[in-house]
């Protein structure tokens, strides 16, 4: 089973390897991007309102954008409305469904390639961001509780990113578009409600959590991302098997 696993994600890593390269450039401009906004945040939280700091921003950036790091979004079938029509995803499933390997493998092996890009994604975003943070950031966020917020964002984006291969390979092309900019068109609605009741955005709400409560702002996450990565595994299994690929 775990040289199948193996074997399948291998295959998948080198077909895909040129977008991934893509992704992890537009992904180190969107942590250069991000680490800007957040000290902007910090500063318009500790120390005093900016006329020019836009709580939208960030909360797209770590709301929206970093479920993301858990697809390949530089490849062809997230760059072109053509998947709707040809349906790449459930072309390679029903190429894979013709080799000796049980469906459980093969959704295992979807949920692992989704682990490693979102880890090389995450990683790469998160390691960005830090080092263009300056030395100002740290005045005013210790840096226990920085990795708090990465480790809360990380748990979060996976609970969300997970879902992906269930979309990708247990639907098919017209959803894989639908429900990306439905997804999004709902992140915005919440981010405008919660801004007007809260009268500050998700990721300042966040930063005033882990004043709060500490570490306990980033184990629920991670306990509900791994959770979830569990969930959508067994979902992508009764999607598979119920599917018609032909």
């Amino acid at each position: 089973m775990f040289q199948q696993v193996v074997w399948l994600v291998k295959n998948e890593l080198k077909t895909q390897w040129i977008a991934m390269a893509f992704t992890v450039i537009v992904t180190i401009f969107m942590g250069l991007v991000s680490a800007n906004v957040l000290e902007q945040s910090v500063q318009n939280l500790f120390v005093a309102e900016s006329p020019f700091y836009n709580h939208i921003v960030s909360d797209i950036i770590f709301i929206i954008l970093t479920p993301s790091f858990a697809v390949v979004f530089m490849s062809r079938p997230y760059l072109s409305f053509q998947t709707i029509k040809e349906d790449p995803f459930s072309k390679r499933m029903a190429l894979l469904r013709t080799l000796p390997i049980s469906i459980p493998i093969l959704a295992l092996s979807r949920i692992v390639f989704m682990m490693i890009t979102f880890v090389v994604m995450s990683v790469t975003f998160y390691v960005v961001m830090t080092f263009t943070l300056t030395d100002s950031f740290f005045n005013h966020v210790t840096h226990s509780e920085y990795w708090i917020f990465i480790l809360s964002w990380f748990g979060y984006a996976l609970a969300i990113g997970g879902m992906n291969p269930v979309i990708e390979y247990g639907t098919n092309g017209k959803i894989l578009h639908i429900f990306a900019w439905f997804l999004v068109l709902v992140y915005l609605l919440i981010i405008f409600l919660f801004y007007i009741f809260m009268e500050q955005g998700f990721v300042e709400w966040v930063l005033l959590l882990i004043k709060n409560h500490g570490w306990l702002v980033a184990v629920i996450p991670l306990l509900i991302g791994i959770g979830s990565s569990m969930f959508w595994n067994k979902l992508l299994i009764m999607r598979l098997a119920k599917k018609d690929y032909w």
